[in-house]
């Protein structure tokens, strides 16, 4: 479709990272990632990387040379070192959020559980995704009242964050923090309800994950 309209195909591949996806190898031009997250891994850098191949990646060279856009040091330093990780941690990340997705699931509380990696994801996922569907997933309660208290069942347990793909499983609640600023009409138009809960899984003990949200979900 890109190339009929001669338009530059842009994947962001933050959630997926290049240890499931390799957008590149699938046609895309330019493979956009927030080193914050999944690649940094520890939630102590700040960072993202523009990836491209052939002359489309001179010419960014280019222009990173030119306009100086380069990371700090220790940032990047940092950043290196987590990606010396980043599979075994995708991996371990990935197993857990199914797992969880499964468990959510069969919960009563839960209205719709949101993963690729469930059945009716739709097969194209598995195309694109090797070895897991990675460690973000979202699930739907019954409005803003369970959300907040799922939020304050999981407080000193699992931590509610603003950011994610850290080795801790995090939660954040979309419609009070990062899509606060849309209308309820725009939120519901792109899907995000009072209740929906967002979770990064990290590399915990699953059994850990599964019985913190089990005893939360008991309290709300």
């Amino acid at each position: 479709m890109s190339r009929t309209a001669r338009a530059r195909l842009v994947v962001d591949n933050t959630f997926a990272t290049p240890a499931l996806s390799r957008p590149l190898s699938h046609g895309a031009d330019l493979v956009v990632h927030s080193t914050t997250k999944f690649l940094c891994g520890h939630a102590d850098a700040m960072g993202g990387v523009v990836c491209a191949a052939g002359p489309l990646l001179a010419r960014l060279r280019q222009y990173a040379k030119i306009h100086g856009s380069v990371s700090s040091p220790l940032d990047a330093w940092l950043t290196l070192r987590g990606v010396r990780t980043l599979a075994l941690r995708v991996r371990t990340a990935s197993a857990n959020a199914l797992a969880l997705a499964r468990m959510l699931a069969r919960q009563a509380k839960v209205r719709a559980v949101h993963y690729p990696g469930l059945p009716g994801a739709g097969s194209h996922v598995r195309t694109v995704l090797r070895g897991g569907f990675g460690a973000m997933l979202a699930f739907d309660l019954r409005g803003f009242a369970q959300a907040a208290r799922l939020v304050r069942a999981l407080r000193g347990d699992v931590p509610l964050a603003p950011s994610l793909g850290d080795v801790a499983t995090t939660i954040s609640h979309p419609a009070s923090s990062s899509h606060a600023g849309l209308s309820p009409a725009e939120r519901r138009a792109a899907g995000i309800g009072d209740g929906l809960v967002r979770v990064s899984t990290g590399i915990e003990e699953t059994r850990d994950i599964l019985d913190d949200f089990q005893r939360a979900l008991g309290r709300v």
